[in-house]
C-alpha cells in the first residue's frame, strides 16, 4: 500500500499577522522563520493525529495480496471496505483497477467496491480535510496549530494532550 500527497494545501491555517500577534512578535524579522514554522506545525498535528486538516488530494495505491486481518482493507457482507487514510474525506476523484475506473460507494471515509475486485491493483485519488479554508477547521486543531507552532518558536517540547480526540488509530 502506498499513499502519496498530490495536491498540498492551498494556503495554511494562519495569516503571518495572526501567528505574530499570537507569539505577540512586532518585528518583520523573522518572517521567514515564522512561515517555515507554521508549515512545519500543521504537518506535526497532521502527522500526530492521521488527520488532513486543510483540503488536500491524496492517492492511495494498493496492490495485492491484500491482508485477510486488517483494519484497512476487508471484506465484509458481500463487499470490500477500504479506509482511507488522512480522514476526513470530502470526495472520491476516481477508482481505478489496473488503470480503468470502476463504479463505487462511499461512507464516511471508505470507499465501498465489489468483492470480484479483491486482490486487484486498486488507484483511489480522493480530497480530504475538513475544507480549504481555516474557518472549517475544529477550533481545537486550530488551537493546537498555535501552541505546536509557540513550541517550535521557544525550542520547548510539545504538550500533545489536545490532539488525542482527533487521532486517527490503525492497528497494523
Amino acid at each position: 500500500m502506498r499513499l502519496t500527497l498530490r495536491t498540498p494545501v492551498s494556503q495554511e491555517p494562519f495569516s503571518l499577522d495572526e501567528v505574530k500577534r499570537f507569539l505577540r512578535i512586532t518585528s518583520d524579522q523573522e518572517e521567514n522563520l515564522l512561515q517555515h514554522l507554521l508549515y512545519s506545525a500543521r504537518a506535526y498535528v497532521e502527522d500526530m493525529t492521521g488527520r488532513a486538516l486543510l483540503k488536500q488530494q491524496w492517492l492511495l495505491e494498493m496492490k495485492p495480496p491484500y491482508p485477510r486481518a486488517s483494519p484497512l482493507v476487508r471484506q465484509r457482507e458481500g463487499h470490500i471496505e477500504i479506509m482511507l487514510p488522512r480522514p476526513p474525506l470530502l470526495k472520491i476523484v476516481s477508482v481505478e483497477v489496473q488503470g480503468k475506473a470502476i463504479s463505487h460507494d462511499s461512507e464516511e471515509n471508505r470507499v465501498i467496491l465489489a468483492p470480484s475486485f479483491w486482490n486487484q491493483s486498486l488507484s483511489i485519488l480522493y480530497w480530504a480535510g475538513y475544507g480549504e479554508e481555516a474557518q472549517s477547521l475544529p477550533p481545537t486543531l486550530k488551537h493546537a496549530i498555535l501552541i505546536v507552532l509557540a513550541a517550535f518558536y521557544d525550542h520547548q517540547k510539545v504538550d500533545t494532550s489536545l490532539l488525542t480526540p482527533f487521532r486517527v488509530h490503525h492497528l497494523i
